[in-house]
């Protein structure tokens, strides 16, 4: 549950590097590479331990993808940074708050 709560801490953090600060990662693709980094462990961490693994399989999915389009933009190839960081932040925070609070019935671990 910690990891997840990571996870929504740092898609979050994501989103508002997008909307409001896009300075903290235009011309800083180490900072994309490690966020990305960052999901994936913390998704794998948490699929161990949660009910349905399906949300951090996608936020392990995600993860590479952040990586990929960043991998991208770095060979100077012409890709939104906005919708990229807006949507993975968005979806993963999503995602990692759903497998946080899912229990269900009847199911305690």
């Amino acid at each position: 549950m910690i990891a997840n709560l990571f996870n929504v801490v740092l898609g979050i953090a994501l989103v508002y590097a997008a909307v409001l600060r896009p300075s903290l990662v235009a011309g800083r693709p180490a900072v994309l590479f490690v966020a990305a980094a960052c999901i994936f462990v913390a998704a794998g961490l948490a699929r161990r331990s949660d009910h349905h693994p399906w949300q951090n399989n996608i936020n392990m999915l995600l993860a590479l993808l952040l990586a990929g389009i960043t991998a991208l933009r770095l060979s100077y190839v012409p890709l939104a940074a906005f919708w990229s960081e807006f949507s993975v932040g968005t979806s993963v925070a999503v995602l990692a708050l759903w497998a946080a609070l899912y229990r269900p019935t009847g199911v305690h671990k």
